[in-house]
């Protein structure tokens, strides 16, 4: 048994009104997560996923060291559930979404994504993404290390999105927040496959750097289909910075991402200054036609 799971299960149930009350919204026995809470059983796989559903961690999160593992808890704003109702326009994107649900279907799975680093924009940033659908809706997490692959990381250089994919107008959005700080959201407009079988996805995506500027940029991206099921701990050490001569970077996907649109670098950047549209009115009170 993992010895750092226990205190890390009781941090998790320190964030609830009691333990009683996260057996009663995991439909779980209480006298058997009392046995989790005390070291004397361990959850079976499927019982685990359903702990770290409920918490909003990743399965490999609860077992990592008790330190490290605060330190995210931490970093991360208690959420309290929200009973408001959607609003209307959202409601009826959602509505569409799920009627599209068999044809989302098929990409269920895991991704490698790849894309120029905003924050490091020589290297080229390889994230994994799972997707996965749920009551007719395509969910989605994201995993980026801001550090060169296979190099050790703290807390501080991993990132970790949630969000939601939305087929609209024949193409697949993806939109997500990043879910430890929650300062930062991201979009992703991809060209669907024309053919049953996924295996790669190309298009365009647009958030904010990393750095104290958050700086708005926008560069192409490229997924890449891994499979329905992977070893998640191997795919996450696969995650990082890599140089363009990288030999995981093959060389289509680095003509692509390297196709320059603009006269300077591979992102399109929304600008270093903020004056650079003035406010209505500051052109002077004169009209033109």
């Amino acid at each position: 048994m993992n010895a750092d799971f226990i205190p890390n299960l009781k941090l998790l149930c320190s964030y609830e009104r009691s333990v009683s009350d996260v057996c009663r919204k995991l439909q779980m026995n209480r006298q058997q997560f009392m046995k989790y809470l005390a070291g004397s059983a361990f959850p079976s796989n499927r019982s685990l996923r359903r702990i770290c559903d409920h918490f909003g961690v990743d399965d490999y999160e609860i077992l990592m060291p008790h330190e490290q593992f605060r330190e995210i808890i931490r970093l991360r704003p208690v959420q309290n559930e929200l009973d408001d109702t959607l609003p209307p326009m959202v409601a009826r994107i959602i509505r569409n979404t799920a009627r599209q649900h068999s044809q989302m279907a098929k990409y269920d799975g895991y991704y490698y994504k790849y894309f120029y680093s905003f924050s490091t924009p020589s290297y080229i940033l390889r994230s994994l993404v799972s997707v996965k659908q749920t009551d007719e809706i395509s969910y989605y997490k994201t995993i980026e290390r801001l550090t060169p692959a296979g190099y050790s990381y703290s807390p501080g250089d991993l990132f970790k999105y949630s969000g939601i994919m939305l087929p609209v107008g024949d193409r697949i959005h993806m939109l997500d927040y990043e879910s430890v700080v929650g300062n930062e959201m991201s979009q992703t407009i991809l060209y669907p496959p024309y053919r049953n079988r996924v295996s790669i996805l190309i298009g365009l995506m647009m958030g904010i750097t990393a750095t104290e500027a958050h700086q708005p940029v926008s560069t192409r991206v490229v997924m890449e289909y891994l499979g329905r099921r992977v070893d998640r701990r191997r795919a996450i050490r696969g995650c990082g910075l890599y140089g363009e001569d990288a030999p995981e970077i093959s060389r289509s996907m680095l003509n692509y991402l390297k196709e320059p649109n603009a006269a300077n670098g591979y992102l399109l950047r929304a600008g270093s200054t903020y004056d650079k549209v003035p406010p209505p009115g500051a052109l002077g009170s004169g009209t033109s036609s």
